[in-house]
């Protein structure tokens, strides 16, 4: 049988290449305790079509994984790759506030080093010498 497949190093790599193309609010859920059908999620918006592609193109050329499925149309405001462990959803700022896809999964674990632990980040305050 072939090698397996760690999906949630695939997942970071897609946060990373999401980043570089400017991708918004991008964040990685980790929901392989309540989900029967992927191990993570990534979730990021774009600010227009034209974004939208570039961030699904970025992640689809230079993950290395081929999507079992992936779905995004000439005017697109949801676009998705799904690698079986790992889906990636590219929204329109405007569509991701509509579907809030993330209440969904309210009890998925949020990565660290994606937008909603960064806000917690903040207001930890260091110990003198840490710097």
């Amino acid at each position: 049988m072939g090698q397996k497949i760690d999906f949630r190093k695939k997942a970071l790599q897609s946060v990373e290449l999401l980043k570089e193309k400017k991708g918004r609010d991008i964040i990685m859920l980790d929901v392989r305790k309540i989900s029967d059908f992927t191990d993570y999620l990534v979730v990021a918006s774009g600010t227009s079509d034209a974004h939208i592609k570039t961030l699904f193109s970025e992640v689809e050329e230079k993950l290395p994984l081929l999507p079992y499925k992936k779905e995004i149309r000439n005017k697109t405001k949801w676009a998705v790759l799904d690698y079986g462990g790992l889906v990636v959803h590219v929204f329109h700022t405007d569509t991701r506030k509509f579907y809030n896809i993330e209440s969904n999964w309210g009890l998925a674990k949020k990565i660290s080093g994606t937008r909603v632990n960064k806000r917690k980040s903040k207001n930890v305050k260091r110990r003198k010498g840490n710097n």
